[in-house]
């Protein structure tokens, strides 16, 4: 499944690279991440708490970076292990390019499970990635300018056919499916 975006910061790619590749900022961006770090000069490892409603997951993910081309492109690639409920593994190609007085980051992320985690559907594994995804990279872009907008929003939404909100509460269903996928573990 792939799953793209943009979004137009304004800040210097220099800045986005360095915020890039820094643990801290990274932390701060990942939704519920408990821990992150570095273990090489090209690894991290991270904890993260997953809640929806009263159910909670932690998660272990080993997080690498790849492909790198100061200060223009790189690919994060992770791996989740959840014993008996599966795994995940994923990566995203970032590209930042100069544009319009700041930086224009795009990403192209793919994701794959497997195990019990495949199971649930495609439809509802790509929404909660996409959702995830989403959520990481507006994170980072508001992380470095409070006005970063996402450009390719409503392309996405209405190519899919269905309403952002439909899109967020599908998104949530998933979340906690998956999560209840893992405590059955």
């Amino acid at each position: 499944m792939d799953i793209k975006g943009e979004y137009q910061i304004g800040a210097s790619r220099e800045q986005v690279w360095a915020a890039l590749n820094d643990p801290e900022v990274l932390k701060r961006c990942i939704p519920g991440c408990e821990s992150l770090e570095k273990t090489g000069e090209t690894d991290m490892q991270a904890k993260v708490m997953a809640a929806i409603g009263p159910v909670r997951a932690r998660f272990n993910t080993t997080l690498k970076l790849e492909n790198m081309n100061p200060p223009q492109s790189y690919t994060l690639a992770g791996e989740s292990k959840a014993g008996a409920a599966g795994f995940g593994r994923g990566a995203a190609d970032i590209t930042l390019t100069e544009q319009d007085g700041g930086t224009l980051l795009s990403y192209t992320a793919d994701f794959k499970v497997g195990g019990k985690l495949a199971q649930v559907g495609s439809r509802l594994v790509v929404g909660a990635t996409r959702k995830i995804a989403d959520d990481f990279f507006s994170k980072f872009s508001l992380e470095l300018d409070p006005r970063a907008q996402r450009l390719d929003e409503d392309i996405e939404v209405e190519a899919a056919g269905l309403s952002r909100n439909t899109w967020l509460a599908l998104a949530g269903a998933i979340l906690v499916l998956l999560i209840w996928w893992f405590l059955l573990r």
